[in-house]
């Protein structure tokens, strides 16, 4: 079985459709193949107004890259490329579409054992040869909602929300909320140099440091380079590690794994799943992916009583072969992260949060989403010239 949309996200979309007239517009779930229609079919690729259509879709299958390169080609309008790519970023923890899957018989358990093993070699050299080397990060972030609502809903809690829950600070640093005029809207983009020493840590340099300058921070985002590679040794072993499918890559066939595990980080149970892509002929890492879901406590204090929230913090990093200093690496390429949890309190604890519940019968609370586009470049050894 293949990795699958997470379950308390899915359960929120299907249920949050209020009892309103037909004529309400709503979030639209779409296939794949239904984006591409859109696009195709779109009167002007130019105008502000395709954003917006973009922007008010929830894909419910994942966008290849080789897909979202075709789309980026025929929209001509920035706001409508930005759409696109906070939906293919959100979809980067579905399923890819059956047309995109390559129908070939799975390895056998022999095979899959070999290329699990070595994978684990592949992530230890791939760390060790690094050498110390600079690359420029380029982040792009999106705020919004994650829940399938009505337009009236959404635009409702963007009037509501002042304070988030959490507030916007603690989701890796991205300073004062701001409030968007469709779904999920862009909100900031940076640029900041980072520096790899040794394969174990990550420095931003310049005034801006990111997310790397977040002590407060309670989800680590420090990961890109070696930290995430040293999860396939301890995924393998220690994890219920089965064969998920084949994809096709930019180079041939990539060999999917699904991974998942009940953890216990800082005396909180954690659920961790998510997809490790291989590349069979060398066994290098292509892609890893990570959902972990765990129930946070909201401490009661002098207006508001304590409660328990279910959030979210997923992860996906694409590597390719890069070249530094004359010689190839794989290293990071591209990474997303995305962080959900619910907007309102549970039932029966704010006047202000059960009006709302009531009003749009809801049995649950919408989703707030912060999610962030990096992409790695510029890589060269450290030292060297810009």
């Amino acid at each position: 079985m293949r990795m699958r949309v997470t379950l308390f996200v899915l359960a929120l979309a299907s249920a949050a459709r209020p009892a309103l007239p037909q004529s309400a517009s709503v979030t639209q779930r779409v296939t794949v193949v239904q984006l591409e229609q859109t696009i195709a079919n779109a009167h002007s690729r130019w105008n502000w107004r395709l954003a917006k259509q973009i922007s008010g879709m929830r894909l419910t299958e994942r966008l290849s890259e080789a897909r979202l390169v075709r789309l980026e080609r025929e929209l001509h309008n920035a706001h409508a490329r930005e759409a696109l790519m906070a939906l293919a970023d959100e979809s980067a923890f579905l399923d890819l579409p059956a047309a995109d899957v390559p129908s070939r018989p799975a390895p056998d358990a022999a095979e899959q054992a070999e290329l699990l093993r070595r994978s684990v070699d592949s992530a230890k050299k791939t760390i060790d040869g690094w050498p110390n080397f600079i690359a420029t990060r380029e982040m792009t972030r999106f705020e919004g909602t994650a829940s399938v609502i009505p337009d009236d809903l959404q635009d409702e809690l963007f009037s509501y929300l002042s304070d988030r829950a959490p507030p916007a600070a603690n989701w890796e640093c991205p300073g004062e909320p701001k409030i968007g005029h469709q779904r999920i809207s862009l909100i900031d983009q940076s640029s900041v140099t980072v520096v790899n020493r040794n394969g174990e840590e990550l420095h931003a340099l310049g005034e801006r440091g990111g997310e790397f300058e977040c002590p407060e921070n309670g989800v680590s985002t420090t990961e890109e380079f070696g930290k995430v590679l040293w999860w396939v040794p301890r995924i393998v072993a220690h994890s219920k590690v089965e064969w998920s499918h084949w994809e096709s890559g930019a180079s041939g066939l990539v060999a999917v794994f699904r991974y998942s595990a009940s953890i216990v980080h800082r005396s909180i149970p954690v659920e961790v799943q998510g997809e490790i892509a291989i590349n069979p002929a060398d066994g290098s890492i292509l892609r890893l992916s990570q959902m972990r879901r765990w129930t946070k406590h909201e401490p009661a204090s002098d207006t508001r009583a304590a409660y328990d929230r279910l959030v979210e913090y997923d992860s996906a990093i694409d590597y390719g072969a890069v070249t530094i200093g004359g010689s190839v690496y794989i290293c990071p390429v591209k990474r997303v992260a995305l962080y959900l949890t619910p907007i309102l309190r549970p039932k029966g604890l704010d006047s202000q949060d059960d009006e709302i519940y009531r009003r749009f019968a809801l049995p649950e609370s919408p989703l707030q989403e912060y999610l962030n586009d990096i992409a790695f470049t510029h890589y060269r050894l450290y030292g060297a010239p810009s």
